[in-house]
Parts: C-alpha cells; structure tokens; sequence
C-alpha cells in the first residue's frame, strides 16, 4: 500500500497529524500473519518435485509485481499512480498474495490453503482500510477521484487515465527493503525442499542437499545481517538532531 506526496501538493501534512484510528493501528497484524502462516508449511507440507514446478512460477510472478511496485513508489513524496499502480491500488499486496499462494501451492494442502485465503483477505482488509484513511486526509481529492477509477485488488485492462508519467527507479526497491523479502523467499525454499529429502522422503544426504544446507544456513545469516543492519540505522536516524 502507497504512501507518497505528490509534487503538486503545496502543503505538507505532518504525520503526527494523520488519523490513527483502530483499523491504521491494527495494520501489523500482517506480520503477525506471516509467522503462523509459514509454521502451518512446514508442519503440514507434503510436497514433490513438481510441486515445487508449480508454485515456484507463481512466487516469482509475485516477486515480480513487489519489485515492480517498489520501483514506482515514493514514499512521503507522491501518490504513485504510475507502473502497477495504474491497474491497481495495492499491487504490494497483490503480489504478497501470490507469493502466499505460490507457497500453498507447493505444499498443497486443503487447510493450508484455507487458511491462508481467509486470514489474507481479513487482515489486509483492515490494512487496506487503515491506510487508505491516511491517504484520503493527505492527498484529500485527488485520491478520492483514484479511488474511484483504481480498484483495490483486482487490476482494471487499462491504465489510470491521469497519472503522473514518473519512471521505474532500482534504487527504490533496494531503498525499499526488498532485498529481505527476496532473500526470505529463497530461504523459505530452501527450508521446504531440504524437508522434503531428509525428513519426508528420508532421502540419505547427498552432496546436493549438503550444499544446499550450507547456502540456507548463509542466507540465513544473510537475512538476519540485513534486518539488523537496518533496525540500526533506522535508530541511528531518529537519534540524529533535525538541523
């Protein structure tokens, strides 16, 4: 979900000035989705090579919706209307869901999947709903005339007539913090596959799955430099006197 300033807005709305109410407050309970989410792949996976054939395409298209949308938003700066944004209001979370389903995908079960579907939609709905109330006080009508030609997930066949002509940018993505999210995929990949082999098919170690272990141990360590390293600066940053 977007929260930018576009260029054309001649006041700045100062964010301990915009609503909190329950339902902005509740927006992390996607997080806090994730978490039992992957618990329930590992405990109920039972997947096959081709299995992971499936889904994988799927979490790729999912990824690539998230790199897409990165590149185009900007945060505090402008209502993105360009790139994704130009079919749908939240593409971030159009490809979260297709990552998610991609991973039911490759373990395929009826529960899992279940389960996934509603909590998806009830937590990014009250997500949705909170964020949208920030939006509407920031950029007042101009997001209200997006709202009424963008829909909220499932993308309209042709581009939003009035946005804003703004390009693609890399370092928005990495600025983004899209890297964790790459990195965590691959991770969570890895992790079901090694499952796979030594626990459910009880296949011996081979020096495939040795190396395989040794890169979801790296990209582990990867993971956690990177969310730490950011935590830090994001510290660093508050501490630092405006000038």
């Amino acid at each position: 979900m977007q929260r930018s300033r576009s260029p054309e807005f001649s006041h700045h709305v100062s964010s301990d000035k915009l609503p909190t109410g329950m339902a902005y407050r509740l927006r992390k309970l996607r997080l806090w989705f994730a978490w039992p989410f992957f618990l329930a792949l590992l405990v109920y996976a039972k997947s096959t090579s081709a299995d992971f054939g499936y889904g994988m395409p799927i979490i790729g298209l999912g990824e690539l919706i998230r790199i897409w949308s990165h590149g185009f938003l900007m945060k505090t700066r402008r209502l993105a209307t360009d790139g994704p944004y130009a079919y749908v209001r939240n593409p971030l979370y159009v490809g979260n869901f297709l990552i998610g389903f991609g991973f039911c995908v490759v373990i395929w079960n009826v529960f899992v999947v279940s389960l996934f579907v509603i909590f998806f939609f009830v937590v990014y709905g009250v997500t949705v709903k909170g964020e949208e109330e920030r939006l509407a006080f920031r950029f007042g009508n101009t997001y209200e005339e997006y709202v009424r030609h963008v829909p909220c997930f499932l993308p309209r066949l042709t581009p939003y007539p009035k946005r804003e002509g703004a390009g693609f940018a890399f370092y928005r993505v990495w600025g983004h913090g899209e890297a964790n999210t790459m990195v965590s995929i691959i991770l969570l990949l890895t992790g079901l596959w090694l499952r796979q082999e030594l626990y459910q098919n009880r296949e011996p170690l081979s020096e495939f799955t040795m190396i395989l272990a040794v890169c979801a141990v790296i990209l582990a360590v990867t993971l956690l430099y990177i969310f730490v390293a950011r935590k830090v600066k994001g510290r660093r940053t508050k501490r630092k006197p405006a000038s």
